[in-house]
């Protein structure tokens, strides 16, 4: 976790911490993601790491506090390249996820938390519609409360600047965790390896990467854009949110 990250980290907050962060801007962020395979250089929760820099940053820029990462999410068995399955942990159903999701959500409701956002790193449909349900379900019959889902990359627009979508374990994934988590990608290890000679990589191939060739593309510098991008564009809408319900229950 980058040092900047920690001040809205619910986990590491002090009491008086998140009550004075709630007064301002009662928004919580559900990071959830997958443990699986993300690439011989990435650790398996890549997706619920970077899900949750980003709404650190979304918290930073625009208020609110940041739950830890929920790693356990919708997936295939054992799924992984040819020789390297066996590593995924998941829940393989969405009504097993939805509940665990649901959960969080009315605990936070009952807090007094206004806005809930559940962003999943993890770029499976059905996983962000889990946890749509499980927030407009937590937030239903709440006075003043509401929310929303979306997978990390939803709001973004390709540019010059951050020219790339939604990967697995490409050039977006191991850029972002180049930046948030420096110390624990190497990509030495997906280098000697000498298979990845190509600019885009099929994730049915002896990697398991589908996207741009991260040793050609991915750096730390691209990660920070895109982490410090979707967190801004999150934000944004979380805070829109908030002022539009305001006048609900003030």
């Amino acid at each position: 976790m980058l040092k900047k990250h920690e001040s809205v980290a619910y986990e590491l907050l002090r009491p008086e911490q998140v009550r004075e962060i709630r007064a301002k801007s009662p928004i919580a962020y559900i990071p959830a993601g997958s443990l699986e395979w993300h690439g011989f250089q990435n650790p398996l929760g890549t997706d619920g790491l970077k899900a949750h820099a980003i709404c650190c940053e979304a918290a930073l820029r625009h208020g609110g506090v940041v739950l830890p990462p929920f790693y356990q999410g919708l997936l295939g068995k054992g799924w992984g390249p040819l020789g390297w399955g066996g590593y995924t942990l998941g829940y393989n159903k969405e009504g097993t996820f939805e509940s665990a999701i649901l959960g969080i959500c009315r605990a936070l409701v009952a807090a007094k938390w206004r806005v809930i956002v559940g962003v999943t790193g993890h770029d499976v449909p059905e996983q962000r519609a889990a946890m749509a349900r499980a927030i407009r379900k937590a937030t239903r019959n709440s006075r003043g409360s509401g929310g929303f889902a979306l997978m990390e990359g939803d709001l973004h627009r390709a540019d010059r600047k951050i020219p790339y979508h939604m990967d697995h374990a490409g050039a977006w994934e191991t850029s972002c965790m180049m930046h948030a988590y420096p110390d624990k990608v190497r990509l030495h290890s997906l280098r000697s390896r000498k298979k990845t000679p190509g600019d885009d990589l099929d994730i049915r191939g002896p990697e398991g990467i589908g996207g741009r060739n991260p040793l050609k593309y991915a750096s730390a510098r691209l990660g920070r854009r895109i982490i410090e991008r979707m967190g801004d564009l999150i934000g944004a809408r979380a805070r829109a949110m908030l002022l539009g319900r305001r006048k609900l229950y003030t």
